[in-house]
């Protein structure tokens, strides 16, 4: 499209535009203002409802203030006692795995001079003597 068509397009948008306004308004002006009317009433019971139970209200949103302040403060203090317990186990679970270690390093050894050493029997001659040293 060249330039002169669509700028006539465009001018026909908006002149098709103000004049579907203007028709509708005219149309419409007693449901606009029927409309505005009821919203206007609406908006002023609910001012004077507010007005009349101002104290009610202030003392509700007081009440639940102080409740969401207490979830979220037990909520704090639970996820604090979370984080102690997970820094207990990691705690407890690497003294765990050291304490395996350990184990599995004196099994070794004690295999290895198992098989090192010759094989003795045990008498209750060679259990007595052990004892006494």
């Amino acid at each position: 499209m060249d330039e002169e068509k669509k700028k006539q397009l465009v001018r026909t948008m908006v002149i098709g535009g103000i004049v579907g306004s203007i028709v509708m308004a005219t149309k419409s002006k007693k449901d606009v203002c029927s409309c505005l009317k009821t919203c206007t009433k609406k908006t002023s019971t609910f001012i004077n409802f507010l007005n009349e139970n101002r104290n009610e209200i202030l003392v509700h949103i007081k009440n639940t203030s102080n409740k969401f302040t207490k979830a979220i403060d037990d909520t704090n203090h639970d996820l604090k006692a979370i984080t102690e317990n997970i820094k207990h186990l990691r705690k407890s679970s690497l003294q765990v795995v050291t304490a395996v270690k350990e184990t599995k390093e004196e099994l070794i050894s004690l295999y290895e001079d198992c098989n090192q050493k010759p094989q003795t029997k045990f008498t209750t001659e060679n259990l007595e003597e052990k004892k006494d040293v």
